[in-house]
């Protein structure tokens, strides 16, 4: 009911009440039964009007999901949904529960990671190679003060590396973590530690850092003027 109508109707009820009141005191019966007749109509066709289906209709619908009863996160989410929305907005039951159906879906959407564009790709991966390639690029001295020979830059590991730096493909792409520059390892790990929440599938961990190495061997590959 809108406003207007609200204030209309406030006016026509004072009106009446006004008229029954001088009826009773004037002592006119008939005149007060028929005015009185008039203010139970009023107030019966200003009513709201409740929704054509009830509570039994909308769990009707809502147990056509698999997971009401059995969810019971989702159901007392559906619930939620159903004390805060206005039936009286649906056509009907069908309509009402699909609309908290469409809620609990939404509240429950797996989370995805965003979409690393190919520049801020690029952006990044020259920033780890630059900090990889600072320590690997300069002159190492020996004890005599003799200069030795800076390693060189290559996709696989110095033949003289005796350290624990992790060993990366001579060839083709890193096709796991442990063939990755160090610097790059832990970025992927803690871009799926960010994206993979720890309760997804093992399955989508490992999917998601397949694709992050493929990501960063194709940005190191161009860097490195491969491609």
């Amino acid at each position: 009911m809108t406003d207007l109508a609200t204030l209309m109707r406030d006016q026509a009820v004072r009106g009446l009440q006004t008229q029954l009141d001088a009826a009773v005191t004037e002592g006119n019966t008939e005149s007060a039964r028929k005015i009185a007749a008039d203010l139970a109509k009023l107030e019966v066709s200003t009513a709201p009007k409740a929704p054509p289906y009830g509570d039994a209709e909308i769990r009707g619908h809502l147990d056509k999901q698999a997971w009401f009863g059995t969810d019971p996160k989702r159901s007392a989410k559906a619930l939620e949904f159903g004390k805060t929305m206005d039936p009286k907005k649906f056509a009907t039951a069908e309509a009402f529960a699909a609309a908290i159906v469409k809620a609990v879906d939404d509240e429950f959407k797996p989370v995805t990671a965003p979409k690393e564009s190919e520049e801020d790709e690029e952006n990044r991966s020259e920033d780890e190679e630059d900090a990889e390639n600072k320590g690997e690029g300069e002159e190492d001295k020996s004890a005599s003060g003799k200069t030795a020979k800076p390693r060189r830059r290559t996709d696989a590991p110095n033949d003289a590396d005796t350290t624990n730096r992790a060993r990366r493909a001579s060839s083709g792409p890193w096709t796991k973590l442990a063939d990755a520059p160090k610097e790059i390892q832990a970025e992927i790990k803690r871009s799926a530690d960010k994206f993979v929440p720890a309760s997804a599938p093992k399955e989508r961990r490992e999917t998601y850092i397949a694709k992050a190495l493929e990501s960063h061997y194709a940005a190191h590959q161009r860097k490195a003027g491969k491609k």
